[in-house]
């Protein structure tokens, strides 16, 4: 009897183990996930990272490509999505829509805020544009875009700024032609490091093979540190980083974050996790390899809770 047993355990063994893997082969259910344009980095590069953890949950992401920040939400909100990968501070604009969607998972990877002049500027920091009778004017692209939220949120926690300084609207190309030019003063963004448009800043040089522009300081008051999203998260951090220039440059930096639709927060495929679960686990398992690929600081920690 106990040779019997012997040669049975295992074979009893190998059928749990098959049937728990069949367990493990979930139907699939898809959520359509708002993440900017074909060319952004959190559609070609952040969502597949998670998507390739998701689908073992039986959660197929489909990326829904297309729009600025402001759209990626307004998707959310609409239900024209069930979730989205956006910069952290598009959410304060949505204050008639935060019941719902809710942000799952840690943050994903940082963008920074910068602010480019041309290298013969007499400015070395953003307050600096408040001198003089001039109003000055920055570019920082189209209503709804990520550069231009920021800003907007950096002028008006300074009464000093909001009234000398005018921003504008236009793509980076238009900008950065108008800053060489001298039309306009400077020209704001917000991107992650791994950005095209920070590379092509970096290495523009004049007639003479000098740099063209230079990367300043963004140094808001403290007022502006004191902003949250309206449910108990902060939006910026303080930082100093190396963008290629002759030096580093104090700047600001905030949280890529996924929003999930509350109606999809229990969706799950037959027998696996809730979607909400699914997500965070895979953002959790794909963390290292987002900040590799978008060059992120090995280093780099989330944006605090202290709004200080």
């Amino acid at each position: 009897m106990t040779r019997w047993l012997n040669v049975l355990a295992p074979v009893v063994c190998v059928s749990w183990m098959a049937g728990a893997w069949a367990q493990n082969s979930y139907e699939p259910i898809a959520l359509r996930v708002a993440c900017g344009g074909v060319s952004t980095t959190a559609c070609t590069k952040v969502l597949p990272r998670i998507a390739a953890q998701t689908v073992h949950a039986g959660v197929d992401l489909k990326p829904a490509t297309g729009g600025i920040p402001l759209d990626s939400v307004t998707a959310v909100c609409d239900g024209q999505a069930a979730a989205a990968v956006v910069q952290h501070d598009v959410i304060a604009l949505f204050t008639s829509c935060k019941s719902r969607f809710d942000i799952v998972g840690r943050p994903l990877y940082p963008y920074y805020a910068f602010l480019v002049v041309r290298a013969d500027a007499p400015f070395h920091q953003l307050d600096d544009m408040a001198s003089g009778k001039r109003r000055r004017v920055i570019m920082a692209g189209a209503e709804g875009t990520g550069g231009q939220i920021t800003l907007g949120f950096v002028l008006r926690s300074n009464p000093v700024l909001q009234r000398s300084i005018a921003d504008t609207m236009g793509d980076p190309d238009v900008a950065l032609q108008h800053v060489a030019d001298g039309s306009i003063d400077g020209f704001f963004a917000v991107e992650p490091l791994d950005s095209v448009t920070i590379d092509r800043v970096r290495r523009k040089a004049d007639a003479h093979g000098k740099p063209l522009y230079a990367f300043i300081d963004i140094r808001p008051a403290q007022k502006f540190f004191q902003i949250g999203d309206g449910a108990g998260h902060c939006l910026y951090r303080l930082t100093a980083l190396d963008f290629g220039g002759t030096e580093p440059v104090t700047t600001v930096s905030l949280d890529a974050v996924m929003l999930l639709a509350r109606p999809f927060s229990d969706a799950h495929a037959r027998g696996g996790p809730r979607a909400a679960d699914a997500l965070a686990s895979a953002i959790d398992q794909a963390q290292t390899a987002i900040l590799a690929d978008t060059r992120s600081p090995p280093d780099w920690h989330p944006v605090g809770t202290s709004c200080q």
